[in-house]
């Protein structure tokens, strides 16, 4: 029977993860409310599954952060993404980034369950809907310019989302102001938009499609 941390800021939202999984067959779950606790935490309780949110705070990409450091030191623990956002190119981020599956946060029980369930015996699962939107990014032809972005021009992009200013933001990533309008600048050019405005209306976009 597995041991599950659940990695999420949103204590009722663990909270329903945890009855869940607990009914599915977790003998212990665990919570941490940050990528840095719920790295602390996978260090001092060994689990032997992870549920990880992609959002924290403003950060809409802190997960796959999260992702990538553990699988530095994990390459094998089972990893369940969950998230709000039912974009293809996220779920493919988050993928690409390590994780063995992902589902919306809206899902029904039953669906949560069957994710645990697969991950708790060695397979992947991925969101029936967003599984057909991934195979259609993949099909012959088919090219996106925002998969092209980079991890740095991605969380960026997820700030613009979020309608903040460059000032913000440079806060926010802890990075110049000038990077930020240059990064701001590449992202205008990659992703079409001719104007600061058009670039949140992509930015929206790209996390809601």
């Amino acid at each position: 029977m597995p041991r599950v941390l659940i990695v999420d800021d949103h204590p009722v939202v663990a909270e329903g993860w945890g009855r869940i999984v607990r009914a599915a067959g977790a003998c212990e779950v665990f919570s941490a409310h940050s990528p840095l606790t719920g790295l602390r935490a996978y260090r001092e309780e060994r689990p032997d599954l992870l549920i990880v949110d992609l959002s924290f705070g403003c950060n809409k990409f802190a997960g796959v952060k999260l992702i990538r450091r553990l699988r530095r030191h994990d390459p094998e623990i089972p990893v369940l993404v969950f998230s709000m956002h039912r974009s293809a190119m996220i779920a493919r981020r988050a993928l690409e980034a390590g994780s063995n599956g992902f589902v919306n946060k809206d899902a029904p029980p039953e669906e949560i369950d069957q994710a645990f369930r697969s991950l708790s015996q060695g397979e992947c699962y991925v969101s029936a809907d967003i599984a057909t939107k991934i195979a259609l990014l993949n099909r012959p032809g088919s090219t996106s310019a925002a998969s092209a972005l980079t991890p740095r021009e991605l969380e960026i992009l997820g700030f613009v989302a979020e309608g903040k200013s460059y000032r913000e933001i440079a806060q926010e990533v802890c990075i110049s102001y000038k990077t930020v309008t240059n990064t701001c600048y590449a992202l205008r050019s990659k992703l079409n938009a001719t104007n600061m405005p058009e670039l949140v209306v992509k930015a929206i976009e790209y996390f809601d499609g």
